[in-house]
């Protein structure tokens, strides 16, 4: 897939903005605050479905009336106009002018980002982590992604019980294990948390490779989900909350030692970068095309040394890549000689 034009329309700080994309490597440069990261999430939104850095609304320009604001992202993907619009809270997919599914409309496809946050985040943030699980397998399946909506849905729903029950249990000394209203709560929640389990352990096998490997990290451990959940049951009743599943599992990243404890903040930087690239091309084999890679302000999270390999040649020429830079003179030569420059700094 080839990005051909960018066309936005009150989105963050552009105004009326429109972007001829003509070759296959693009740098994107210029001062900070000029909307080279807010180009990048631009086709995040289109080719995935979310931002990387905001939810809801809130990459829709303020500069507008209350009761008529409105974005549109227009981008032209090879021969085909796809248009996301966003207005009043309400989303509208087009291509080629015509309304269409949020399914047809990213099932043909894709990006990947690699920025300096998701350096920290991914170290720091297990919800993060299991988000970039998620992330990655609603790209390969469309469907995932209503999986997960049932899923977090039904969690708030057993969650709500177990409030109720935990009043009962605080102020009557009634522990509920065998409410039928619990049981029935507990049989939907266990059976969509251990589709997504196995779902994100294959992912994890699927990233790893000869250097580096994910471990996935069960709050259940070695036990099987349904005894977990229902050996936990007074727990849950107790806190009102439920303590075993999905939403409590976690990852790690191994390269002979666990990198999130005891890797270096340089050894750190480049075992996010090979998840990334690992997940470049495991997207690229599941959908039968490379995805767009996004890589925002990289250069300055390394070395002259590890820049040279992110930005490998034979590498970038198996996609559309897009580079963002303060000074793009910091690139390697032979990536500036093949790119399209675009100077943020021009545009109003």
């Amino acid at each position: 897939m080839t990005i051909r034009n960018i066309k936005l329309s009150n989105f963050r700080k552009f105004g009326e903005v429109e972007i001829p994309i003509n070759k296959d490597i693009v740098i994107l440069y210029g001062d900070n605050a000029q909307g080279k990261s807010t180009i990048l999430e631009s086709i995040m939104l289109v080719t995935n479905g979310f931002s990387p850095w905001a939810s809801s609304d809130e990459y829709i320009s303020t500069d507008q009336e209350d009761d008529k604001k409105y974005t549109r992202i227009e981008i032209t993907i090879d021969d085909k106009i796809f248009s996301f619009f966003k207005n009043n809270g309400r989303r509208v997919f087009q291509i080629d002018s015509k309304k269409t599914t949020p399914k047809k409309f990213f099932e043909k496809t894709a990006s990947t980002i690699f920025n300096p946050e998701q350096i920290e985040i991914l170290m720091i943030s297990p919800s993060k982590r299991r988000d970039f699980l998620d992330e990655t397998i609603s790209v390969i399946n469309y469907d995932y992604s209503d999986t997960l909506k049932t899923f977090r849905k039904t969690l708030r729903q057993r969650n709500a019980y177990l409030k109720k029950l935990s009043k009962d249990f605080y102020e009557k000394g009634i522990v509920a294990r065998n409410d039928t209203q619990l049981n029935f709560w507990t049989e939907k929640f266990t059976k969509l948390a251990e589709e997504i389990q196995e779902k994100r352990v294959d992912l994890c096998k699927e990233l790893s490779s000869d250097h580096i490997r994910i471990e996935y990290v069960k709050s259940n451990e070695e036990t099987p989900l349904q005894e977990k959940i229902e050996a936990s049951k007074k727990r849950d009743i107790a806190t009102g909350y439920t303590n075993i599943g999905p939403h409590r599992d976690d990852w790690n990243l191994v390269n002979g030692m666990d990198i999130k404890k005891f890797g270096s903040r340089g050894e750190k930087r480049l075992s996010i970068g090979k998840l990334i690239f690992n997940k470049q091309q495991l997207v690229a084999k599941k959908l039968g095309f490379y995805p767009v890679l996004l890589l925002d302000d990289l250069s300055s999270e390394l070395d002259k040394k590890n820049t040279k390999k992110v930005f490998d040649k034979n590498f970038l020429s198996k996609q559309q890549t897009f580079i963002t830079i303060v000074d793009y003179k910091e690139l390697p030569k032979e990536v500036i000689e093949k790119a399209q420059l675009i100077d943020l700094n021009s545009f109003e």
